[in-house]
């Protein structure tokens, strides 16, 4: 579906924040007004309280119609709802909605189908992809290619509706937003697979199904995308064996880190990867599918000026393995977005040979841990770690049968006490990594609140 079949139906918007307001937004200025739905009404920006036809309570969104809740929305009176990535694809009144013969799709879905024939690079992954994503647009802008940054890195892809056409576009894709995906972009780069949001897609199966979507639904016409796959997860080399135009990369393959340490691409020595000032093997392999992003989408390989402008133009992320800075002798790193046990433990991995303590812990989702636990018990020298409360006896359990003595395992209420206790028992010249491998509970404010208090506990900087 395109946007402009779109506008010619009955449409609902499900989900009023940033990818949502912009939809309403890009409708009303084609003389289309959506039906809205959310489940918070009340927090709608520039919602005006107010009692929609019928005596069903809402908001009335900047002086429109008014702000349904989920269960109060007629579905006989709508043809299509876009819903925002943060609304389940598997929510029941979303699945009764379906069932009443209403199509569902997202801002995501739509926009792929609009820009079938742009050069498009997606990036997806479970985790890598901001870093992946941000490098390629780099990497091809320092190249001379106009480029757009958009997607879930930040700047939601409608919003490139009624502006010019970019050189290319390097998009960041969510599990969430490619659920319901029905054309494959020109590129895609899948950084990692890992269990992560079970809760939302319901189990390991679907959330895999659900982010391969964006690789199987195919290009129009038929045909597969050309497709780069880190050879360094096993999970995505498995998963995507069979894909015709598949490119490796990171440990080996296309682009490669080579033994000395420089990345290769077909043969091409292109730039020193210690000079990345990003810590970790991962993050050698980001930038090698950065490369190998930018070469399928071109068709060449990148000129060794270009990547390496674009890897001493690059200093990281905020809340993906940041380092905060030092204090007292001690090195702080923040990485609150690692919300999954294997990011946690390529994090950890990191620091091999310092003295590291891990702060871990965030909401239960069903995760299995084993990740973050055999990164722990294998680190030299032995890592300390504390664990956040609350629930936090099922990790502490794991971490102590996985080998980490457990002397070595303490726990915290909170961020402010997991930072002080981390310190204390951290040498000089050792690392506090702030590596949840779990998502921020419910009522924590998020990540971005996690690494202000982590950069406030530690008297530093935050990230970003």
């Amino acid at each position: 579906m395109t946007l402009d079949e779109l506008l010619g139906l009955r449409m609902a918007v499900w989900g009023l924040g940033a990818e949502g307001m912009a939809l309403v937004a890009l409708a009303r200025s084609r003389g289309v007004e959506p039906l809205l739905v959310d489940d918070h009404p009340g927090r709608v920006p520039g919602g005006v309280r107010t009692v929609a036809e019928g005596g069903v309570a809402g908001v009335r969104g900047s002086g429109h119609r008014p702000v349904l809740r989920p269960g109060d929305v007629p579905w006989t009176d709508v043809d299509v709802v876009v819903r925002a990535p943060g609304v389940s694809r598997y929510r029941p009144e979303l699945l009764a909605a379906e069932s009443a013969g209403v199509r569902v799709t997202t801002g995501m879905a739509l926009w792929l189908e609009d820009h079938a024939d742009a050069p498009v690079l997606a990036v997806t992954g479970t985790k890598g992809k901001s870093t992946t994503a941000s490098l390629a647009a780099a990497i091809l802008r320092a190249d001379g290619v106009d480029v757009a940054l958009i997607g879930n890195i930040g700047v939601p892809v409608i919003e490139t509706y009624g502006h010019p056409p970019a050189g290319a576009y390097v998009v960041e894709v969510s599990s969430y937003q490619a659920a319901d995906v029905s054309v494959s972009p020109q590129v895609v780069v899948l950084t990692s697979l890992a269990p992560d949001h079970l809760d939302w897609h319901g189990g390991v199966e679907p959330y895999y199904r659900d982010k391969l979507r964006l690789i199987e639904a195919g290009r129009p016409g038929g045909g597969a995308c050309a497709l780069a796959v880190s050879a360094g997860n096993d999970e995505a080399v498995h998963r995507t064996a069979s894909h015709p135009h598949r490119t490796l990369y990171g440990p080996a393959g296309r682009v490669a880190v080579a033994e000395d340490g420089w990345v290769v691409a077909d043969g091409v020595r292109l730039v020193d990867g210690t000079r990345l000032r990003v810590a970790g093997r991962h993050n050698a392999w980001n930038l090698c599918g950065a490369v190998a992003g930018a070469l399928l989408l071109t068709g060449r390989v990148p000129s060794a000026a270009a990547v390496a402008a674009a890897v001493d133009g690059f200093a990281g992320l905020p809340s993906r393995c940041h380092v905060l800075g030092e204090r007292d002798g001690r090195t702080f790193v923040d990485d609150a977005l690692a919300s999954n046990p294997f990011a946690s433990a390529a994090s950890i991995q990191t620091f091999a040979g310092r003295d590291l303590c891990v702060i871990v812990g965030g909401a239960d989702r069903g995760v299995d841990p084993m990740p973050l636990v055999e990164a722990v018990a294998a680190h030299r020298p032995p890592a300390s770690v504390v664990v956040l409360e609350p629930g936090a006896a099922r990790l502490v359990d794991a971490l102590v049968a996985g080998g980490v003595p457990a002397p070595a395992v303490r726990t915290a209420a909170d961020v402010p006490g997991a930072v002080a206790l981390a310190s204390g028992v951290t040498p000089e010249g050792g690392v506090v990594l702030f590596s949840p491998g779990a998502p921020t509970p419910d009522g924590g404010g998020g990540y971005r609140e996690r690494s202000r208090q982590v950069a406030e506990a530690a008297g530093l900087a935050p990230s970003g």
